[in-house]
């Protein structure tokens, strides 16, 4: 059988339109377990609204459903576009993203499929190409009959690749018809962590063109796919992170609304996606299987890749650790970081009333500089509240000048509220924190906090995910403020907590203890240990030991508990024995009376 490789230059154009695509789908589906009890009763509307957009991709491709039993779920990206600045774009699928649905594990797992991975792929004609993972869809759809063909060879490549993984049910959406969800579902209000610009000029790069400034805003049709989409000045790890959090702010805004306003969801997912999902049969046990995990978070399974030029290359050990996780799921979520990270702070505030000195900062921390504290002064007397600025912050050397925005934040009436943004780089490539006021004191990002904790005058208030601190915020006067990590998270909740402690009013004097820079960025990064006295490091081990044998206690009562349990058992088991025996023996009794002595 021939072979030919086709690894061409990284297409410019690209985007992460699935992920926000699914906007629709994944509130619909992933996380709308109380929309899916509603739906239970609806499944003759939900089958005939999608009827119209039904995908035959044909029989052995993807794997049977049973009621109750897990799913995987292929949620597909098409960048089809007739124009652009330079040339068609043919079907192909820009996103690949396995969605594992099973009422076992304690998590939803996701797993994008880098789509620039060199694989090989049997066309539809017999013939072997080692390309790009994304290109199967184009060949299936040249070959064999546009979407259902498309699918159906991205579903055995995907198969072939990935062993062990058995698909379901796919759905799929293009750029356009994303727009028009995005639009459809009211817009979207979304942090955007920094200054995103780029236009294509002629002789100049071609990527997915982009106009958006940093700061808390409503991102609509044309706005929302122009961050999804971006795919340049940043790594990957990135990108699929700006996707994520996207689809996170969709979940937390519309999900309250889900019940009421159903019936509209589903004529948009109706409108705009195309999927293989079809019967009652198939919608009631996808339904059913969302209800069951309902409330479970979801959590992305990292592919490891190596990143080439023209492609991404994997072994076999990488491929079989993503497929790994991803069927085995994620482990649960714990609270050890976030809990050590809050004694820390208060322990620093308690430390700092005794001492009239605000705790020196941990050595990950650098102070930020006068030139920015005045810049910030200048700008304080056109907001009608305090400007509140990081004293300290996480970054390192290489990392560009803090950027502040003042603007109007518009809310859902169209009533301006007065706002700002500080945009912190890290140093790292597409890693940007920021720092945010504004006179709206309940935007959406501030709904439902995860934990409320109370450390020297201020309330904050917690967003996390996993072990990672997302937001924290604090409302002060007549206004809201907050620090959102990057991305990917990068700095720590310690970090997180200090910076918002940290974060003070323009105006108002600091004094602090020096400030030790640990040297290098692997040190910037260590979690440093804390300092203590001879006389606090006794006071810990006395209280190490104490609590030693208060679990000493603990578990020698369990142990007795279970042995008095273990004893009763045995004693009701002889007594239920004895029981059983004397009933015997009366019966025997009763039975010989009946029948007299032997004659």
């Amino acid at each position: 059988m021939a072979q030919r490789s086709l690894a061409e230059p990284r297409r410019p154009f690209g985007g992460g339109v699935l992920r926000m695509l699914l906007g629709a789908l994944a509130v619909a589906l992933l996380a709308g377990g109380a929309t899916a009890a509603i739906a239970l009763n609806e499944v003759n509307n939900i089958v005939e609204a999608i009827g119209h957009r039904h995908v035959a991709v044909g029989p052995k491709v993807l794997a049977p459903t049973y009621e109750g039993g897990p799913e995987t779920l292929l949620l597909v990206g098409n960048d089809e576009r007739r124009r652009t600045t330079t040339a068609p774009v043919l079907p192909h699928s820009n996103e690949m993203l396995l969605v594992r649905i099973d009422p076992s594990r304690p998590t939803i797992s996701m797993l994008s499929i880098p789509r620039e991975l060199l694989v090989p792929i049997t066309r539809p004609d017999g013939e072997v190409v080692e390309t790009r993972i994304n290109a199967a869809y184009q060949f299936g759809w040249e070959g064999g009959g546009g979407t259902a063909g498309g699918i159906k060879l991205m579903v055995e490549t995907i198969k072939k690749v990935l062993d062990g993984i058995q698909i379901n049910h796919v759905f799929v959406i293009n750029f356009k018809k994303f727009e028009h969800a995005v639009e459809e579902l009211g817009c979207i209000y979304f942090p955007v962590d920094k200054r995103y610009y780029h236009k294509n000029e002629p002789g100049g790069e071609q990527y997915f063109q982009i106009n958006l400034k940093p700061g808390y805003q409503k991102l609509c049709g044309k706005e929302a796919l122009e961050f999804v989409a971006n795919r340049h000045e940043s790594t990957s790890l990135v990108r699929d992170a700006r996707d994520q959090r996207f689809m996170l702010e969709v979940k937390r805004q519309l999900g309250e609304n889900l019940l009421e306003e159903r019936a509209k969801y589903e004529h948009i997912f109706s409108k705009n996606v195309e999927t293989d999902l079809h019967g009652k049969e198939q919608v009631y046990n996808l339904l059913k299987l969302l209800v069951q995990i309902q409330g479970r978070p979801v959590r992305q399974v990292h592919f490891d890749v190596t990143l080439l030029p023209t492609y991404d290359t994997a072994s076999p050990e990488q491929i079989h650790e993503a497929v790994a996780k991803f069927l085995g799921g994620t482990a649960e979520i714990t609270g050890a970081k976030l809990n050590q990270a809050l004694s820390n702070a208060k322990q620093a505030h308690a430390q700092a009333r005794r001492t009239h000195r605000a705790p020196a900062p941990q050595p990950s921390m650098i102070p930020t500089s006068s030139e920015a504290l005045d810049h910030a002064r200048s700008l304080a007397p056109d907001l009608p509240f305090a400007l509140e600025y990081p004293r300290i912050r996480n970054s390192f050397a290489e990392a560009e000048p803090d950027q502040v925005r003042l603007y109007n934040l518009h809310g859902p009436h169209g009533n301006p509220h007065r706002s700002y943004v500080i945009v912190i780089d890290r140093g790292l490539l597409g890693q940007y924190y920021d720092v945010e006021g504004t006179t709206w004191l309940n935007p959406p990002l501030l709904s439902k906090p995860n934990k409320t904790v109370q450390i020297g005058s201020r309330e904050y208030s917690l967003y996390y995910d996993g072990e990672h601190i997302t937001t924290v915020a604090w409302r002060e006067g007549n206004a809201a403020y907050w620090v959102q990590n990057t991305l990917v998270d990068s700095v720590s909740p310690r970090e997180m907590i200090e910076i918002a402690e940290e974060t003070q009013p323009v105006d108002r004097a600091v004094t602090r203890a020096p400030i030790k820079r640990a040297k290098g960025a692997e040190a910037a990064l260590r979690l440093p240990s804390a300092t203590t006295t001879a006389a606090a490091n006794d006071r810990k081990i006395a209280e190490l030991l104490g609590g030693l044998a208060l679990l000493a206690l603990a578990v020698l009562s369990v142990l007795v508990a279970r042995k008095r349990r273990e004893i009763r058992l045995l004693r009701e088991q002889i007594h239920a024995q004895v029981d059983a025996l004397e009933a015997h023996a009366k019966r025997q009794r009763a039975t010989f009376q009946r029948s007299g002595p032997a004659g």
